[in-house]
């Protein structure tokens, strides 16, 4: 039975679920201390402090002390106890929490404690918005509304900051336009935001002002995620937009629909995969040049090389044109501290790169028409104007086509996070090929892919030598495939317990984290495992009996009435 707290209690609890929304694309420190908030009210509230003081009000003042400190600990251990029961008889709270418990099996055969320890640190929500969440009462629609719209807020609140520095131009790094934590998982929130919006401009009756700011905000994180050049951000936004058109189409019985809604799919994935080719086709493929009808020499006299073999093509253009080495280095090293005096050296890769996305001539006169900010950002490692100035999907798709290039020539993916991730693979791989059953533990993980690395030589940089980057690998590794199937197991038994849990705010989170963990190892970081933990929390235990308001559900009077007095109180 569930600890009565009445309204100001409930008022608490949803003072720190929003605390929680409010910091979860904002701060680390918040994000831990709001944690603690949460867990000091499960454990006290529902303790009546005016009953106890009630019954020693006529005893000597120290006995009085001693007699509420007494009762308020009995009174402690009452509602733990009764929290506790809860989450026990609750199925899918402890297979839920069973993926934290699989952490601590892990410690059995793992040799690095201290990594451990800090891994099970890390991953502690897995473990308390399980526990609190499923102990404590159900919210009502207005306030997980509350709780979700607060979300919304903070990450537009994060988006404005990053478009403060996009249009100053004050990057080096789409990544940097995420000023608090990783863009990585300020996308994934953005990513939800967009659904969540979606489903309240179909699904809520609100007023007219209210759903213009709706449209705005889906507009304004769709192009915030283009900018951001969050390739998984959108490859979920269409690949769960075209399930959901589907699911539509074949929900309605209106003929007409369905071949219109059809024939729109089909342009719609042939625009899809028309649009990286085009620009794929039009980035290996320049216009053809006859040498011999090109300038030979530059205004100082100086001659030209022509090298369209060599310095090979980029973003439709041939780096090696109208290139005069010398004169262009000269040129440089009377504008720049960072000097570059042979082609060998730092930054001439930059340099020259940079004034081919210019279209200028790599002489004295090209390096002269660079601006200040130019040569700021050939300093700053930058070797393509369109990084800075044009970021987004094009350019992105021109990133991985230098990767490509360079890893397909050396095999050399340092700097690449495509590439990289490919080499990550290779030695998830390797491990779990060494430790199949039940990987490597808990505290061994960074251990297993230092020895890889090392053991097969590996071109990848000190710097550049990361886990996974895959949540499903990152388990395997760990847990061997025992550990991959409870895994999945337990991302899917919500669904499968309770139909409750396959309404779309539900089914829409667990996909965007299902997918994401494709190329992140989610789980793996603070801010990722706490956006994984508490909405599958949120969505599963906090959310009312029937969130879809179809016909078939009753109405939230309804609901109040069957309950007891206080569950589904409003704040």
């Amino acid at each position: 039975m569930k600890v009565e707290y009445g309204k100001t209690g409930t008022c608490f609890y949803l003072v720190g679920l929003i605390l929680i929304g409010v910091f979860l694309p904002t701060s680390k420190f918040g994000l831990s201390v709001s944690q603690f908030y949460l867990l000091a009210l499960w454990i006290l509230l529902g303790l009546d402090m005016r009953s106890i003081n009630k019954m020693f009000l006529d005893r000597p003042f120290f006995s009085r002390i001693f007699s509420r400190i007494f009762f308020s600990f009995k009174g402690i251990w009452h509602n733990v106890k009764a929290r506790f029961s809860d989450f026990i008889h609750n199925k899918i709270a402890v297979v839920m929490v069973s993926m934290y418990v699989m952490h601590f099996i892990g410690l059995i055969y793992t040799s690095d404690f201290q990594y451990a320890f800090k891994d099970l640190r890390i991953k502690l929500p897995l473990l308390l918005f399980p526990l609190i969440l499923s102990s404590m009462k159900p919210l009502n629609r207005k306030q997980i509304d509350t709780v979700l719209w607060f979300f919304i807020s903070s990450v537009f609140f994060v988006t404005i900051l990053g478009a403060v520095k996009y249009f100053r131009r004050d990057f080096v790094d789409v990544r940097e336009l995420s000023v608090f934590v990783s863009h990585i998982r300020v996308s994934l929130c953005m990513v939800f935001s967009i659904f969540i919006l979606v489903y309240y401009l179909f699904k809520r009756n609100y007023k007219l002002i209210v759903r213009v700011i709706i449209l705005f905000l889906i507009a304004w994180f769709l192009w915030q995620i283009a900018i951001w050049e969050s390739f998984i951000g959108i490859l979920i936004i269409i690949s769960l937009s075209l399930l959901l058109f589907i699911y539509r189409i074949f929900q309605c019985k209106n003929l007409y629909f369905k071949i219109f809604a059809s024939v729109f799919i089909i342009i719609a994935l042939s625009c899809l995969v028309y649009v990286p080719y085009k620009i794929i086709h039009d980035y290996n493929n320049p216009e053809k040049v006859v040498v011999e009808q090109l300038d030979t020499h530059t205004k100082l006299g100086n001659p030209y090389v022509f090298d369209t073999i060599r310095y090979g093509v980029e973003d439709g253009r041939y780096v090696g044109l109208y290139l005069s080495k010398q004169e262009m280095l000269d040129a440089w090293n009377e504008r720049s501290d960072k000097k570059i005096k042979l082609e060998f050296d730092d930054g001439y890769g930059s340099l020259v790169r940079y004034l081919t996305s210019k279209d200028l001539r790599k002489d004295a006169e090209g390096v002269s028409q660079l601006t200040d900010e130019d040569i700021r950002n050939i300093e700053n490692g930058i070797s393509n104007c369109n990084y800075i100035e044009n970021p987004g999907i094009k350019t992105r798709i021109m990133k991985i086509m230098v990767a490509y290039g360079n890893y397909k020539k050396s095999g050399d993916a340092n700097g690449s996070s495509v590439f990289q991730r490919v080499e990550f693979i290779k030695a998830s791989l390797g491990i779990i090929k060494d430790n199949p059953i039940i990987g490597v533990g808990t505290g061994d993980i960074a251990d297993a892919f230092a020895n890889y690395y090392e053991e097969t030589d590996s071109k990848l940089l000190p710097e550049y030598r990361f886990r996974s980057h895959n949540q499903y690998l990152a388990i395997t590794v760990a847990f061997g495939i025992v550990g991959l199937l409870w895994c999945l197991f337990s991302l899917f038994y919500p669904i499968i317990a309770d139909k409750k849990n396959r309404n779309y705010i539900y089914l829409v989170f667990m996909f965007i984290m299902l997918l994401s963990m494709l190329t992140e190892d989610t789980l793996e970081t603070q801010i990722g495992v706490t956006v994984f933990a508490f909405f599958n929390s949120l969505l599963v235990f906090a959310m009312p009996s029937c969130e879809d308001e179809d016909s078939s559900c009753k109405s939230e009077q309804q609901i109040r009435e069957e309950v007891p007095d206080g569950r589904y109180s409003d704040c």
